[in-house]
């Protein structure tokens, strides 16, 4: 009888421990879930660095920039002026635009000047900088006759490669607030960023465009050719008119002249008054 009665209490026993330890991991799998702190990340823009900051390259900026930009190799920009004399202007003329044709060159600009003394071209050609000292060769070693020559190189590998890294310091700090632009999550914020995108994207494209600049001097050499022939003086008198129509000008020009000398007179009416008035108070000092 007293068995019966233990067992129903031991079972009982079990069943209350068991629903104490599933309610305790219920706890420990709930406190798990819950939602974790968020980080509030604060808008800091980058320093960027201002164009006079950019020091001379060193090899960490050698080693961004790597292979895009010509750090081995030089950058010259070519120019040069010839005046030459020739006998037959036009066939002269002719050859100089078949080395223009054949050197893959262009004229930038051509004028023509025809007068009495002589008749000249001012041709301003744009030749490929592996072709400029062939084409000056050429001219050289024709038939005509040289009067001067001036030949410049000026080398821009400096400027060149300062724009260049200042190019690139300007797209690193755009790339960066764009980045900070996605982030970004207040009004005020992405103002500001848009303000800093639109002052570099400025100053990205001007320099690009001094970059495009300098490769287009740089890439194409700059000839001035002062092409000219000098004309046989000849004299070609004046034009006069027939001997009636000089006749009737003297006329004219005499009666102008008359006219004039009479309005002079009038002119210096002050100067004849002062001359009388001096003449008798003399004559009557040397009558006293």
């Amino acid at each position: 009888m007293r068995t019966k009665n233990i067992l129903p209490f031991i079972l009982a026993l079990t069943i209350l421990f068991s629903c104490n330890q599933n309610s305790e991991q219920n706890k420990v799998s709930l406190d798990n879930l819950a939602p974790p702190e968020i980080e509030i990340t604060k808008f800091t823009p980058p320093k960027i660095v201002k164009d006079e900051e950019v020091r001379d390259l060193d090899n960490a900026t050698n080693e961004i920039l790597g292979n895009n930009t010509s750090l081995n190799k030089k950058k010259i920009i070519k120019d040069g002026n010839i005046s030459i004399k020739t006998n037959e202007i036009n066939s002269s003329k002719k050859v100089i635009d078949g080395y223009v044709k054949k050197m893959k060159a262009y004229y930038e600009s051509e004028d023509l000047q025809n007068n009495d003394e002589s008749t000249s071209y001012e041709l301003k050609i744009r030749v490929p900088a592996d072709s400029f000292e062939l084409l000056i060769y050429n001219i050289e070693n024709g038939d005509n006759e040289i009067i001067n020559k001036s030949v410049k190189a000026r080398d821009i590998t400096e400027e060149y490669i300062d724009i260049e890294t200042r190019l690139l310091n300007k797209r690193t700090y755009l790339k960066k607030y764009n980045d900070l632009l996605v982030k970004a999550s207040t009004v005020k914020d992405i103002l500001a960023i848009e303000e800093n995108i639109r002052k570099l994207q400025e100053e990205i494209e001007s320099k690009a465009g001094k970059l495009k600049y300098l490769n287009d001097q740089v890439s194409f050499s700059t000839l001035v050719i002062y092409l000219y022939k000098e004309k046989a003086f000849v004299y070609k008198p004046q034009p006069q008119d027939k001997f009636f129509e000089r006749v009737k000008s003297a006329l004219s020009n005499g009666w102008s002249s008359v006219v004039n000398f009479v309005l002079w007179l009038i002119k210096i009416w002050p100067l004849f008054l002062l001359t009388f008035l001096v003449y008798f108070t003399i004559k009557r000092i040397l009558k006293k």
